[in-house]
């Protein structure tokens, strides 16, 4: 069984929950439930800006970022590894207005290679005044757990996001968030009901049924998987 190195605080925010913030278990490297908040101290002028001048500087969400990506790319360091041995990426926001300049700090910090990512909108983070919340998933630098970026056809990001959609590291592969979008705009005309029938299915499950059968699959086929191996 791996070792775990565990990196904690025992007092979140000075609260009485013990945190776990990175763990790494052999090879892999978890960091979990980065936002832009220093674990013991709160939050820093380096998000908040100059004391008096809040639209001083770059954006708000945009130190976000840059602080929640700087902490992981030290933590990396500490264990050895760095942000091109990422293999999986999330992010939560609160506002899509977080989204594009959390974009840009990503870009920044990541480079060329963004490895697969999800996106999510939900009712608020940890932190209450945060915009950001964002969890890795990296490994340590071998040729055994070298990582292998996978372009399926018709599976792609956006030049905004700018995430690689699949790769394949050891026995794993890892595919980016899905959704049921068109070539163009909204959604693929076959994730829609049709405008003119009243029993064609629901929204909801044409769209989960396009992004398992048209994004999923092809993906995972593109890896050499399939989702009969899916964990």
């Amino acid at each position: 069984m791996a070792t775990l190195e565990v990196k904690s605080v025992e007092h979140l925010l000075g609260s009485g929950v013990p945190y776990a913030y990175a763990v790494k278990a052999g090879s892999w490297i978890f960091l979990t439930g980065h936002e832009g908040f220093d674990f013991d101290a709160g939050i820093t002028e380096a998000v908040a800006g100059a004391p008096g001048f809040p639209l001083f500087g770059r954006p708000r969400w945009r130190r976000e970022g840059d602080f929640i990506l700087q902490r992981m790319s030290q933590i990396l360091n500490e264990f050895g590894s760095d942000l091109t041995h990422g293999v999986r990426l999330d992010q939560f926001y609160p506002t899509p207005a977080a989204v594009d300049p959390y974009h840009l700090a990503r870009r920044a910090a990541f480079g060329d290679y963004i490895p697969p990512s999800t996106s999510v909108i939900m009712e608020s983070c940890f932190g209450a005044a945060s915009g950001i919340s964002s969890s890795l998933i990296a490994v340590m630098p071998s040729a055994e757990y070298e990582i292998r970026k996978v372009y399926p056809q018709d599976v792609t990001a956006s030049a905004s996001s700018g995430f690689v959609p699949a790769v394949i590291c050891s026995d794993f592969v890892f595919i980016a968030g899905q959704m049921a979008s068109g070539r163009e705009h909204g959604l693929d005309p076959r994730a829609h009901v049709p405008d003119h029938s009243l029993w064609a299915g629901t929204e909801i499950r044409k769209q989960t049924e396009f992004i398992v059968q048209e994004r999923l699959k092809p993906a995972l086929a593109a890896a050499g998987s399939a989702l009969d191996h899916s964990v």
